[in-house]
């Protein structure tokens, strides 16, 4: 007599099976948007919807592995390392976005800032590559300038006792330390200003900014202006003002004199 062995077919959880293609398929929709916004294949408006649309498939695919939970143990189906994969997957993307939203309300955004908002450095090299897509290098004038003494009154010139070639040269020190891509620099001339032109990365998404630097000869020695604009959107995390700070202080410790503004 043959014995027949009875097997119990549990039946798989279709909300687990979706929900982790969606985590899945959510991954390279977001690689490609950042990708491509990298390489300057998109601009970042673009890039951006591109992201956003992989994050919001881990949205859903969250939504659905918490649903698929939620059957699975109400009737025991198969799957459950599935909605667990593709819930943890889904966070991997949902959770950096977000904590990057929430920073971007709380910091002080700023897309334009300079230390001279009455004569602003100008972009001259800068203005002729870029994209048309990205923000105008036009200075907005008094409506941004008011924001700025709001949001930063310490932002102000700098002036050494040094030559304003030995400045120059100093910046030009700096800008490659910082690894930023110099596309102009204009040494300072009896009657003529000096000019560095340049991209720097900021964080997050490693977002191209814009600046430039003036040195211009005085009476008494050298006075240094710089501007750092956002190249696209309006939101800078901060960077602008923190980047101009920050290489004033290192240029003022490498001259050796102490700051005066």
């Amino acid at each position: 007599m043959i014995r027949r062995r009875l097997y119990i077919d549990e039946r798989m959880s279709r909300l687990a099976v979706w929900s982790l293609r969606a985590a899945i398929f959510a991954f390279p929709v977001t690689f490609i948007g950042v990708v491509l916004y990298a390489t300057e294949t998109l601009d970042f408006q673009s890039a951006l919807y591109t992201v956003l649309a992989g994050v919001a498939v881990a949205v859903l695919a969250l939504l659905l592995a918490l649903a698929g939970f939620v059957v699975i143990w109400n009737e025991g189906l198969k799957g459950l390392w599935r909605v667990i994969g593709a819930a943890a997957l889904a966070l991997v993307l949902i959770t950096p976005t977000a904590t990057l939203a929430a920073l971007g309300m709380a910091v002080r955004n700023l897309p334009d800032v300079t230390t001279d908002t009455r004569d602003p450095p100008d972009f001259v090299t800068l203005g002729t590559v870029r994209s048309r897509t990205a923000n105008s290098l036009v200075y907005p004038g008094d409506r941004l300038a008011v924001v700025q003494l709001d949001l930063y009154p310490g932002i102000k010139p700098i002036t050494f006792d040094a030559p304003a070639d030995a400045i120059f040269r100093g910046l030009l020190t700096l800008a490659k330390r910082h690894k930023w891509l110099v596309v102009d620099a204009v040494p300072p001339r009896e009657g003529r200003d000096g000019r560095i032109e340049a991209v720097a990365r900021s964080l997050p998404f490693g977002l191209r900014d814009d600046l430039v630097i003036r040195v211009r000869g005085t009476a008494t020695g050298t006075r240094v202006d710089m501007r750092s604009t956002a190249r696209s959107g309006e939101a800078d995390f901060g960077s602008n003002a923190r980047r101009i700070s920050q290489l004033f202080a290192e240029l003022a410790d490498q001259q050796g004199r102490p700051l005066r503004r």
